[in-house]
C-alpha cells in the first residue's frame, strides 16, 4: 500500500509523472518492475528558506537500479532523502510505499561510540534479524571488506574508508527492499570500489537501487536509468543500455549424457568429456554448484571479454 502525502494547494501533472519511458514501453533493458514505490508530483523542499529541490516529478518502480548525478550542491543528495523518506516536501504531492529501506550517507555520523563489532550487531538486531543469522551475514561482510583487524576498534576512530565500508555493511544487513547510497565509493579504493559493485549487482536482481555517484562505472556497471540534477531541478531523466557480463565456464564432464539434463545453459562440447558454458554474472555461482553436483570437475572460469 502507498502512504500519500498531499498538499492541495499544487495541482498535479500527470503527463510529467507518467512520461516514465519504462510505463510506456520505451525502454527494453533486462530488468523486471513490478509497482510503483515512489511518485512525486511537483515537489519541492525548503530548508531555512532556501529551495533545495524544485518541481520534482518523478516516478520509480520496484526493482530499477537509478544512479542520480549533478554537481556538488545540485540537490543530489536532497533527492535521495526525499525519495527515502528523510525528507518531507514544503510543497507537492508524494507517494511512497512501505520498504525496508537500507540508507549509505555520504558522511558517516562521527561520533558513534560503539565498536564496529558492536555497532553492525545492534543495526541488526534493530532490523529484526535473528541472532545466528547477524553473526553468519556479518562475518561474511566483514571477510569481504577486509575488515576483521578493526572489529573491535571505536567508529569514530576509523579511517574515512574504513567508515564507508561499514556503512554500506548496515545497509545490506537490513536485506532491504530499497537501498539509497550517497556517494558510495567515496574514500574506497580501487579494490574495494570493485567489491562494492559486485555486491550492488547481485543485489540489484530482487532490489530497487539509487545511488548518487560522480564515478561513471557506477553508470556503466550498474544503473540503465540516469537522473541529472542541477540546481535542485530534474534536468535529464534517461535510459543506457547496460551490457550484461558473462562468465565462461570450462569444465570436464564424467559422460557426454549429462549434458542433455544441462539443456538450460548455454553450452558447447569443445572437446571429448569437456564442456564450455557461457552465464550471466549473477547466475554463475548457481551454475558451479550445479556442474559440481553433477559429478563435474571445473577447469577454468573466466570474464567473457
Amino acid at each position: 500500500m502507498l502512504l500519500k502525502i498531499e498538499d492541495e494547494q499544487i495541482g498535479g501533472n500527470d503527463k510529467l509523472l507518467n512520461s516514465n519511458p519504462i510505463q510506456s514501453g520505451k525502454i527494453k533493458e533486462k530488468q523486471r518492475f513490478y509497482m510503483d514505490i515512489f511518485k512525486a508530483r511537483k515537489v519541492s523542499k525548503e530548508i531555512a528558506g532556501v529551495k533545495v529541490l524544485q518541481d520534482i516529478s518523478l516516478c520509480v518502480s520496484q526493482g530499477e537500479t537509478i544512479a542520480i548525478k549533478g554537481t556538488n550542491g545540485s540537490g543530489k543528495s536532497s533527492l535521495i532523502k526525499l525519495i527515502g523518506g528523510i525528507y518531507e516536501p514544503s510543497y507537492g504531492n508524494i507517494e511512497r510505499a512501505e520498504m525496508n529501506i537500507g540508507y549509505v550517507p555520504e558522511h558517516f555520523p562521527e561520533n558513534i561510540r560503539f565498536s564496529i563489532n558492536d555497532y553492525l550487531h545492534l543495526i541488526a538486531k534493530i532490523s529484526g534479524k535473528l541472532e545466528q543469522k547477524i553473526n553468519k551475514k556479518i562475518e561474511s561482510y566483514v571477510d569481504v571488506f577486509a575488515i576483521g583487524e578493526f572489529l573491535q576498534t571505536p567508529l569514530r576512530k576509523c579511517s574515512k574508508g574504513t567508515k564507508q565500508k561499514v556503512g554500506i555493511i548496515q545497509a545490506l544487513l537490513k536485506e532491504p527492499d530499497l537501498i539509497l547510497l550517497d556517494e558510495p565509493l567515496t574514500g574506497l579504493d580501487q579494490t574495494t570500489q570493485s567489491k562494492v559493485i559486485k555486491l550492488l549487482q547481485a543485489f540489484a536482481n530482487n532490489t530497487t537501487i539509487i545511488l548518487t555517484t560522480h564515478e561513471q562505472v557506477l553508470i556503466s556497471e550498474l544503473a540503465p536509468r540516469i537522473i541529472e540534477v542541477d540546481k535542485g531541478k530534474i534536468i535529464s531523466d534517461s535510459f543506457v543500455e547496460i551490457k550484461e557480463k558473462l562468465n565462461i565456464i570450462k569444465a570436464k564432464v564424467p559422460q557426454n549424457s549429462i549434458l542433455q539434463e544441462l539443456t538450460f545453459i548455454d553450452q558447447k562440447l569443445i572437446e571429448e568429456n569437456t564442456v564450455e558454458v557461457k552465464v550471466p554474472f549473477t547466475e554463475s555461482d548457481k551454475v558451479l554448484k550445479i556442474l559440481l553436483e553433477q559429478g563435474c570437475s571445473i577447469i577454468e572460469l573466466k570474464e567473457m571479454r
